[in-house]
């Protein structure tokens, strides 16, 4: 009993000591000033009014309300005639929008902050207790690489995503099949980025005979669908009319294809289609019952989004965090090399990236390239495991 504290008690103080120095990181390099000055005009006040206009008795979906509505909040100008975000959301977040929005920023900041802090270090828990230095590495990069520095300053939500999906995979590891399920529910809140990855994680299930993870994410599925649906009946049709089309033609976006084709041209964009077509081959030789499958899929999925920014590549820090810790079941060494290498390319690479050509060309997709590098990491590090069936 003992040992297991004494095991557990190093590994979060090497946790904090990661999750510290972001903070660290956020605090001394002026990034939490960022944030405050910038709570009406970043990302987070644009997920909040909707539910706020909801919660006052408007429609976030009414092309003919919202952009008038949102203009009287003086918050983000939205990029589509109706809420960014699908029904659920508007619905899941109706308590922030009952707030002010600097009270409810204030809130998220910190319920994001905790949320990803807990799901992170209770899935390298599970897997990977005596590898201290992985917990600081991986600790460190979710709020001080450029992904997460991006995602705090803006108010994203993908640190409530990269939380939640942790505890998802370290629930499938300890048997909690149907709070599993409940947990990959998170998905639906940015579905472009899990459109493959869910129906992935489906067909792995059934593989695995994991059937209270399909009970319990299909029960989830269908609450957000029946009751987003009764409060917001219009609701579908308004966002799949108005968003996906939107935001997949921003050329800025931080995908793999945006990046090849603003270096290579035409070529390049056929070229990157090529290379995403051979990731998903790639997956596909992942046994549907290896414990490597779900990291695979998962990285394969938001590498194929149609869309996505810089603070969307956070998410990936769940993916290679089940890679490492895989790999650190045959290899200590492995699992650090794993973890150090999605640390420089988070930090190292996508800060070059964004500060040197990014800024001259006045765009965001060339980070796609380190998204995407992550991607190629998960897979070469797992490979070798591809056919191992879960224990």
């Amino acid at each position: 009993m003992w040992r297991v504290l004494r095991g557990r008690g190093l590994a979060m103080v090497a946790f904090l000591i990661g999750f510290g120095s972001g903070i660290w990181l956020l605090w001394a390099f002026g990034f939490v000033d960022v944030w405050a000055a910038d709570i009406f005009g970043g990302d987070f006040s644009a997920i909040w009014a909707g539910p706020h206009i909801l919660a006052t008795g408007g429609d976030p979906y009414d092309s003919r309300t919202w952009l008038d509505q949102v203009a009287a909040l003086s918050v983000q100008p939205p990029p589509a005639p109706v809420y960014i975000y699908p029904g659920w959301v508007a619905v899941l977040l109706l308590p922030f929008g009952a707030l002010d929005l600097v009270t409810a920023a204030q809130i998220w900041i910190a319920l994001g902050l905790t949320v990803a802090a807990i799901g992170l270090f209770v899935l390298i828990d599970v897997r990977a207790r005596r590898l201290p230095l992985l917990h600081t590495l991986l600790a460190f990069a979710v709020v001080g690489s450029e992904a997460g520095i991006v995602a705090f300053y803006s108010g994203q939500i993908d640190l409530l995503i990269v939380g939640i999906l942790g505890l998802m995979v370290a629930w499938l590891r300890t048997g909690r099949q149907g709070l599993a399920g409940v947990a990959a529910g998170v998905m639906l809140l940015k579905p472009q980025l899990f459109a493959v990855a869910l129906p992935a994680l489906v067909r792995l299930a059934f593989a695995r005979g994991e059937r209270r993870f399909l009970i319990g994410l299909g029960a989830c599925v269908l609450a957000l669908a029946a009751v987003s649906t009764a409060i917001l009946p219009g609701w579908w049709a308004a966002w799949i009319e108005n968003v996906p089309a939107a935001r997949a033609a921003d050329l800025r976006a931080s995908t793999l294809p945006n990046a090849l084709r603003d270096l290579f041209g035409l070529g390049g964009l056929a070229g990157a289609y090529v290379i995403l077509a051979a990731s998903v081959a790639a997956a596909f030789a992942f046994s549907p019952r290896s414990r490597a499958a779900l990291p695979v899929w998962l990285a394969v999925s938001i590498s194929l989004a149609p869309y996505m920014f810089v603070y969307d590549h956070v998410v990936m820090i769940i993916p290679v965090a089940v890679a490492a810790t895989l790999t650190g079941e045959r290899s200590r060494l492995g699992a650090i090399v794993v973890a150090s290498a999605a640390v420089l390319i988070l930090t190292v690479g996508g800060t070059l990236l964004h500060a040197t050509i990014g800024v001259e060309q006045g765009t965001l997709s060339y980070n796609g390239l380190v998204q995407f590098a992550l991607t190629l990491l998960v897979i070469g590090s797992l490979w070798p495991i591809r056919r191992e069936v879960a224990d």
